[in-house]
């Protein structure tokens, strides 16, 4: 049964809704301001989208214990959701802080700031990553998609970036993306630096 559950795509993706499902429950029962949903969504997007880029890392050191093939593949097939979650968390993020302006000349003044700036590249990179997370974009593309898929880690550096400006308090950001260097750190190391000997 828990076996059964685990694999099931349809609860992990309503276990990745619970944050938003918490967010907007309490949004509406307060009927307080927007920036109660800005925050929340933000570090929810970054959240998920720093787990998406961890897959792969996180694999080569799962690698490393005996017979565990299937919380490798588990993981690899529940990448494209996670990261389908990470955008949506983006949308609603951008999305109120939109309403929230509510005037396009509030908006293109706030653009040029650097901590907007960060923001808006981070959502445009995700947009076209999103776009093409699909098995035609991958045949259609062939090598170039690869090539697409370094948008990655624009996406992530403008977004630790945005986070990193946008707050005055720094802990978090760094709380979150240290994680990822770590392994990204790792998973250099494993692809172009191990002993020969080691390498199989």
């Amino acid at each position: 049964m828990l076996r059964k559950l685990a694999d099931s795509h349809g609860a992990l993706r309503l276990l990745l809704a619970v944050p938003a499902i918490v967010m907007l429950s309490r949004f509406g029962l307060a009927g307080g301001g927007l920036g109660q949903l800005i925050g929340p969504s933000g570090e929810w997007a970054a959240r998920l989208f720093v787990a998406t880029l961890a897959v792969t890392p996180a694999r080569l050191l799962i690698k490393l214990v005996p017979n565990s093939q299937h919380a490798s593949m588990w993981l690899f097939k529940r990448r494209r959701d996670i990261g389908l979650a990470a955008f949506l968390y983006a949308v609603l993020h951008l999305g109120t802080y939109l309403v929230r302006q509510a005037n396009i000349h509030v908006i293109l003044y706030d653009l040029p700031y650097k901590e907007y700036l960060a923001g808006w590249i981070s959502f445009a990179a995700l947009v076209i990553l999103t776009l093409t997370s699909n098995d035609w974009s991958v045949h259609a593309m062939g090598t170039k998609w690869k090539l697409l898929q370094r948008l990655t880690y624009v996406a992530a550096i403008a977004a630790y970036l945005h986070w990193l400006w946008i707050r005055l308090d720094h802990t978090a950001a760094y709380l979150h993306f240290l994680p990822l260097v770590l392994l990204e750190a790792y998973r250099l190391w494993y692809n172009f630096a191990r002993p020969a000997g080691e390498k199989h």
